[in-house]
């Protein structure tokens, strides 16, 4: 990601800074806006120095916080407009640059001095003449990031399921343009980030429509496309995917080695050390290492609170309490401490902000999987009940999963069958009629 001009870095720091003075003057810590706007408190001090980016509904949460009559959101708006008038000036003077780049090479044609892609000399001919596909341009690149946005925008809202499809077909696209098409040198590393971003969200969302195979296979096309745009910041996040996978599919060693790999091998910011260190905590944790996985998440987390810089990834965004939170539930729950999970868990669920459908359907899942096996038994009514509408709402194989392992467990304990016998008899209802094979 290319760095802001310095012109919208200042209009970005000046809003933060107009933040910072009217919360003071609120008599609010960040901490305390940082619960308004369902996020954690060090977003809200990063936003605060402008070293991190807000959207529409934080800015509106924080003008009803501190009174500030809508001024923050106006303030925004003009950072906004300024930021796509700028874009906007990049592409013009691309597309000007592609037009002279294309002039000349039409003038050194008709001089005889180059050939055209797509062209062939007269004793060429008995070869087939192939059409050329259309170019690959800054538009195109530009379009296709804005699809990516819309992708994962609509992962949190409808899951994996269907998303994953339109990802999958869109990925298989671009692959296929990628062969065929032209694209001019200016773009071609910029080409191949946003397809290597492509494959990295694609490959996400088939592995929470439970596609393990095709997940498997995409993360490892985008970790080649990332290297080779020199794209590392998309790379980290691909293996990090990588790692979570494999943890998932129980191959303990596997998700380790991976985490270890990148934190033995790259210079890391103390928030991508934090990643890591989670994966490789979560790994120990599936692989029995119970003390050494606790030990280890306590290293992240210690990271986790040192904040973001300048340098981390765009995409650094997602780390977050709610997200520590579940990590540490999974943990707990894969060395049976039952109660610690239960607790972690429900600090994640309730850290989520409203429109995190997806995230919250998978945190209720497993907050409902560590109260069965706690014998929870009104706690786990009532956890149902929220996650029945989510269901036929929201469509993650991976949530499902967790709650057909739930259900099989309530099968197989005569004490869990008495209690909770007709709230479980539901959710199996429901999750057949979603479509998911029980």
């Amino acid at each position: 990601m290319a760095r802001e001009p310095d012109h919208i870095v200042a209009k970005r720091r000046a809003l933060g800074e107009q933040l910072a003075v009217l919360r003071k003057s609120a008599e609010l810590t960040q901490g305390q806006l940082a619960k308004s706007a369902f996020c954690d408190r060090t977003t809200v001090a990063h936003i605060e120095s402008g070293r991190a980016r807000a959207d529409d509904r934080f800015w509106s949460v924080c003008d009803e916080a501190v009174g500030a009559d809508g001024s923050l959101l106006t303030t925004y708006h003009d950072l906004v407009n300024t930021k796509r008038t700028h874009e906007a000036d990049v592409r013009r003077a691309l597309a000007a640059g592609s037009r002279r780049h294309a002039q000349r090479l039409t003038d050194e044609y008709q001089h005889g001095e180059v050939t055209l892609p797509g062209t062939r000399h007269a004793d060429d001919c008995s070869a087939s003449a192939a059409t050329p596909a259309p170019p690959l341009d800054a538009d195109y690149v530009e379009g296709l990031h804005e699809r990516i946005r819309e992708l994962v925008v609509m992962d949190g809202k409808f899951g994996g399921d269907s998303t994953s499809r339109l990802a999958l077909s869109l990925f298989r696209a671009v692959r296929r343009k990628l062969g065929k098409a032209e694209c001019s040198r200016r773009v071609e590393r910029d080409l191949h980030a946003a397809a290597g971003e492509l494959g990295e969200v694609t490959g996400w969302l088939l592995f929470d429509a439970g596609e393990h195979d095709l997940a498997r296979d995409v993360n490892h096309e985008a970790l080649h496309l990332s290297r080779m745009a020199g794209d590392s910041r998309m790379e980290l996040l691909t293996l990090q995917n990588m790692s979570m996978h494999a943890g998932y599919l129980g191959h303990a060693a596997e998700a380790r080695r991976i985490a270890r790999m990148v934190l033995e091998t790259r210079d890391l910011s103390p928030r991508m050390r934090a990643l890591f260190h989670t994966r490789e905590a979560r790994a120990l944790a599936l692989g029995g290492a119970d003390y050494a996985a606790r030990d280890t998440f306590r290293k992240a987390h210690s990271l986790y609170l040192e904040g973001v810089r300048d340098d981390d990834p765009a995409w650094s965004w997602w780390i977050t309490d709610p997200e520590l939170s579940w990590h540490q539930g999974m943990i707990n729950a894969d060395s049976a401490q039952w109660s610690s999970a239960i607790e972690a868990f429900h600090e994640s669920v309730t850290q989520l902000p409203p429109h995190a459908l997806r995230g919250r359907y998978v945190h209720l899942a497993c907050l409902l999987d560590a109260q069965m096996r706690a014998a929870s038994w009104d706690d786990a009514r009532q956890t149902t009940e929220r996650i029945l509408p989510l269901v036929d709402e929201i469509g993650s194989t991976r949530s499902a999963e967790i709650l057909r392992g739930t259900l099989a467990y309530v099968e197989e304990d005569a004490q869990a069958l008495t209690r909770i016998r007709e709230p479980a008899e539901h959710l199996r209802r429901s999750l057949v009629g979603a479509g998911y094979q029980m």
